[in-house]
């Protein structure tokens, strides 16, 4: 089996919860492969081991012993067939080479035929080489286990008086205006150019209309004035004759 396990921790105190897993890595014959730090208000750290498969539960007690476990995960792989599949290679990649090596030890081909069979070994050797290396990990992985650490100090939210939730409120009210400040001008930049554009068709349009119903006043026919009230001396009253 090869084991895999994720865990994430919450500690109170962060140097003195590190330094007790290391030492438990140490105490369960293990080693640490990999280890980071990150620093700021909440101090984490990741951590990973490399812990002999039958030490696992005993190694997972000292963690869970340093802080509050939040998170718990372990997957266990069967590799049977996959080091049955490297074992077979190489007892295959070895009797290729021991062939080779006997046909070298007759030596009764020409001086071309012996230089391609040295080619030909040493090709092989590569992949025996390769193989060996393949199988060497997967035996460590099935020895020791693999054991991902996420460490993370406890933060608790200090308690606010009166005074913080005012400031909090004022600095969230200012905060607010601003996002509402720039929404309104993100809006205006958008939508600016189409509605000046909007607006110039509708005066243009609205101007137009005008001048064609002007047009059509101007040619209408307008109706004749009604006649005036007679008048009966139009060039003035006669003269008076003595």
């Amino acid at each position: 089996m090869r084991i895999t396990v994720e865990t994430t921790v919450l500690v109170d105190a962060f140097d003195p919860a590190m330094q007790r897993l290391r030492t438990a890595v140490e105490e369960h014959g293990g080693y640490v492969s990999e280890a980071r730090v990150h620093s700021g208000p909440h101090r984490s750290a990741s951590l990973e081991a490399r812990v002999p498969a039958a030490s696992v539960g005993a190694f997972r007690a000292v963690v869970a012993s340093v802080g509050a476990v939040v998170a718990d995960a372990e997957k266990a792989e069967d590799v049977t067939e996959q080091r049955a599949d490297i074992g077979a290679r190489l007892r295959n990649a070895r009797a290729q080479e021991k062939r080779l090596l006997d046909l070298l030890s007759d030596r009764t081909g020409s001086l071309a035929d012996v230089v391609a069979v040295e080619n030909q070994l040493a090709s092989v050797r590569g992949t025996i080489e390769q193989i060996e290396a393949q199988e060497r990990l997967l035996e460590g992985q099935i020895a020791y286990a693999t054991v991902k650490l996420s460490i993370t100090t406890r933060y608790e939210e200090p308690a606010e008086g009166a005074g913080g939730r005012i400031a909090r409120a004022a600095r969230e009210g200012v905060e607010n205006a601003e996002a509402f400040v720039v929404n309104a001008a993100v809006l205006v930049a958008t939508a600016g150019p189409t509605l000046l554009l909007l607006a110039a068709l509708g005066a243009a349009l609205y101007h137009a209309l005008r001048a064609v119903a002007r047009r059509r006043a101007a040619a209408r026919p307008r109706p004749p004035s009604p006649p005036g009230p007679a008048q009966p001396y139009p060039y003035g009253p006669p003269a008076a004759y003595g």
